[in-house]
C-alpha cells in the first residue's frame, strides 16, 4: 500500500484542503510516520487560501475602509466576514488539538460572558429567550406555547419507521419537530437556528443529516424523555460502527485542559486574538510553504477529473496541463466538482448536481468611538436570530464586539471601549421565498442595496441610525450546504459509485457531505486521510 503512494492531489485552498494536507503530511501524529517523502499538490481556483474563511483587519486610525491582512498594531479591528467562531465541543476538541500541535494555542481567545445571551426577533421587536430566571422562563414560555407543547411532548405518537430505525426514513425538519413540538412553536423558535446554520429552508432540510444526535434520540420515548431517562450507555448500544470509529478519534477534555482552562467564562467558543480564524489559515500556508514537497496552484481552475487505464486520477486544468496522481482528495462544493466529470463520468456528474446550496450575503459595519451604537447592542448577547415569520430580508444579525471585544479593544478586552462590530446576514435558500415576501436574492443584489437593507434594518429595530465608519459586503454564492430530505441517500450512492469505479484512489471531502462547520470540515478531513490506510493507530 505504502509504495503505491507517491504523490497526492488536493482540490481546494480552504479550510478542508489545508487540513487534509496536514493530517497527511504529519501522519495523524505518529512519530513513525510512513508518508514524509509523498509530494503533495493543492489546487486553489482564487488567489488566496481559507475558502468561506476571511478576515479583515481594519485600522482605526484610518477614516477610510484600508484594510490589511497581517497587520497586527494596536489598533487594528478584526472583522470575520465568514465563520466568525469555533466551538470546543464535540468535533471542536479535535479542533483544539490540531490548533495545540499547530503552536497557536496561546493565541486562543475565548468569547466573552456577554454573548452568552440568547435574543430573537418575535412579533417585529428583539427579544430575549431567558435562560437563568424560572420566572422568566415560566412567563416566556407561557406567552409563546413552549409550555403546552413541551408538556404534551412525551405523549406525540412515534412513528413506525422511528421506532423500528429504520435506515432509509427521512423527514423535513419542520415535519420532524412539528410532530413532536406544534407547527407555532417550530416555526417561531427552531426554524430561526435552522437560517442561523444553514440558511436554510426547514421544510426541505433533512432532520437526519442536520441534527442527527436530536434525530436518534425520538426512539427512546420522545425527545425529552428520551434525554432525560435513556443513559449514555443505552444509547451507544445503537452506535454504528463509523460513529463508534469517529468517536475514538476524538480526543478528551482532560489532553485539552492547558487550552480549556483558558475559558474563564465556559463559553466554549475561541477564535484568535491576532487575525481571527484567518491566523488559523496563516499557520497552515507557512507550514507548506517550509515543506518542501509540497506545491500550492494559485489561480488554478481544473477543468477535468479522469481516471486512467494504469489506475491514476488525471486533472487536467484550463490551460491543458494534465497531471496523474496515486490519490486525488476533492474538498471543493459538489456544484463546482460536478462539471469537473462531465465528460469522463456523466453518472458521478449527475449525482453531483442534485447537491442543493444556500447563498447568503454577510454585512460588517464597523463603527468607531459611538458610545450610542455600543450602548445599544452591549446587552443584546451574541446577537439574533429572526424566522421567516417575521416577513424580513435579515435572518440573522451577530454583535461581533460582544462575543470578542479583543476584536475592537486593541487586543487588550477594555470594556470601556465604545467600538462595535455588527454582522448582518441577508439571503438564504431560495425555498424561503415561498413564505417570506421579503427574501431576496442575493446573487442578484449590489453591495449598496445590501448596505441599505442592512441600515434600514438597524435603524427599525435597534433604533441605530448612525453610519458605520467602514462597511463590508461578502455574498457567498451556493456558499453552505443544504441537506435536504434523503441527503444521506445521495451520499450513500456517490460513496458507492466511487468505490466502485475508483477504488480508494478518489476521495470525497469538504462539506457537502456533512456538517456545515469548520470542526466538522477539518474533522472529516482526519477520518478521510485516515482512510488511506496509512496509520498503524490512532492517537
Amino acid at each position: 500500500m505504502l509504495k503505491k503512494i507517491n504523490n497526492v492531489g488536493i482540490i481546494g485552498g480552504g479550510v478542508s484542503g489545508l487540513s487534509s494536507y496536514y493530517y497527511l503530511r504529519n501522519g495523524l501524529y505518529l512519530s513513525d510516520n510512513p508518508n514524509r517523502e509523498i509530494k503533495i499538490n493543492i489546487y486553489e481556483k482564487s488567489n488566496k487560501l481559507g475558502g468561506n474563511i476571511q478576515t479583515n483587519i481594519f485600522n482605526s486610525n484610518n477614516n477610510n475602509n484600508n484594510k490589511t491582512n497581517n497587520d497586527t498594531s494596536n489598533n487594528n479591528i478584526v472583522v470575520e466576514k465568514g465563520p466568525r467562531s469555533l466551538r470546543a465541543a464535540g468535533k471542536g476538541l479535535n479542533t483544539l488539538e490540531l490548533v495545540k500541535r499547530l503552536g497557536i494555542s496561546n493565541d486562543i481567545i475565548f468569547s466573552s460572558k456577554k454573548s452568552n445571551g440568547k435574543f430573537l426577533l418575535i412579533d417585529g421587536k428583539v427579544q430575549e429567550v431567558p435562560m437563568g430566571s424560572l420566572f422568566k422562563i415560566a412567563l416566556f414560555s407561557l406567552k409563546y406555547g413552549l409550555i403546552s407543547a413541551i408538556l404534551k411532548e412525551p405523549f406525540q405518537k412515534i412513528p413506525k419507521a422511528v421506532k423500528e430505525r429504520d435506515p432509509n426514513y427521512d423527514e423535513s425538519i419542520f415535519d420532524f419537530f412539528s410532530r413532536r413540538l406544534g407547527k407555532s412553536v417550530t416555526q417561531r423558535f427552531i426554524e430561526p437556528f435552522c437560517l442561523g446554520i444553514y440558511a436554510g429552508d426547514f421544510k426541505k432540510l433533512s432532520i437526519k443529516s442536520c441534527f442527527p444526535a436530536v434525530c436518534k434520540v425520538e426512539p427512546f420515548n420522545g425527545l425529552i424523555l428520551g434525554n432525560i431517562f435513556t443513559s449514555a450507555e443505552e444509547k451507544a448500544k445503537y452506535e454504528t460502527a463509523k460513529e463508534k470509529f469517529e468517536k475514538s478519534l476524538i480526543p478528551t477534555k482532560l489532553s485539552l485542559k492547558e487550552v480549556l482552562d483558558k475559558d474563564i467564562d465556559k463559553t466554549g467558543v475561541f477564535s484568535f486574538k491576532e487575525n481571527g480564524l484567518s491566523q488559523l489559515i496563516q499557520k497552515f500556508r507557512k507550514n507548506i510553504e517550509s515543506d518542501g514537497r509540497t506545491k500550492l496552484h494559485f489561480s488554478s481552475t481544473i477543468k477535468e477529473i479522469s481516471k486512467t487505464n494504469s489506475g491514476a486520477i488525471k486533472i487536467i486544468d484550463e490551460s491543458g496541463a494534465a497531471q496523474e496522481f496515486d490519490r486525488l482528495i476533492t474538498t471543493i462544493p459538489f456544484v463546482e466538482l460536478a462539471p469537473m466529470f462531465k465528460e469522463s463520468d456523466p453518472t458521478l456528474s449527475k449525482l453531483l448536481e442534485a447537491m442543493n446550496y444556500s447563498s447568503i450575503a454577510v454585512v460588517n459595519f464597523i463603527y468607531k468611538s459611538n458610545e450610542k451604537v455600543s450602548n445599544k447592542i452591549q446587552d443584546k448577547g451574541f446577537g439574533y436570530l429572526i424566522s421567516s415569520k417575521e416577513n424580513n430580508p435579515v435572518i440573522g444579525v451577530c454583535f461581533d464586539s460582544n462575543t470578542f471585544p479583543e476584536f475592537v479593544n486593541n487586543n487588550n478586552n477594555n470594556s470601556t471601549a465604545n467600538e462595535s462590530i455588527i454582522t448582518i446576514m441577508i439571503g438564504g435558500n431560495k425555498g424561503i421565498s415561498e413564505r417570506n415576501d421579503k427574501w431576496v436574492d442575493v446573487t442578484k443584489s449590489t453591495s449598496e442595496e445590501l448596505i441599505n437593507i442592512a441600515s434600514k434594518h438597524l435603524d427599525k429595530y435597534l433604533d441605530i441610525e448612525s453610519k458605520p465608519d467602514f462597511t463590508n459586503v461578502q455574498i457567498y454564492n451556493n456558499g453552505i450546504p443544504h441537506y435536504e430530505v434523503g441527503h444521506q441517500k445521495l451520499i450513500d450512492e456517490i460513496n458507492k459509485h466511487i468505490y466502485s469505479n475508483y477504488s480508494n484512489t478518489l476521495l470525497l471531502g469538504g462539506n457537502s457531505l456533512e456538517g456545515v462547520g469548520i470542526n466538522d470540515a477539518i474533522f472529516k478531513s482526519k477520518t478521510l486521510i485516515h482512510s488511506l490506510g496509512l496509520y498503524k493507530k490512532v492517537k
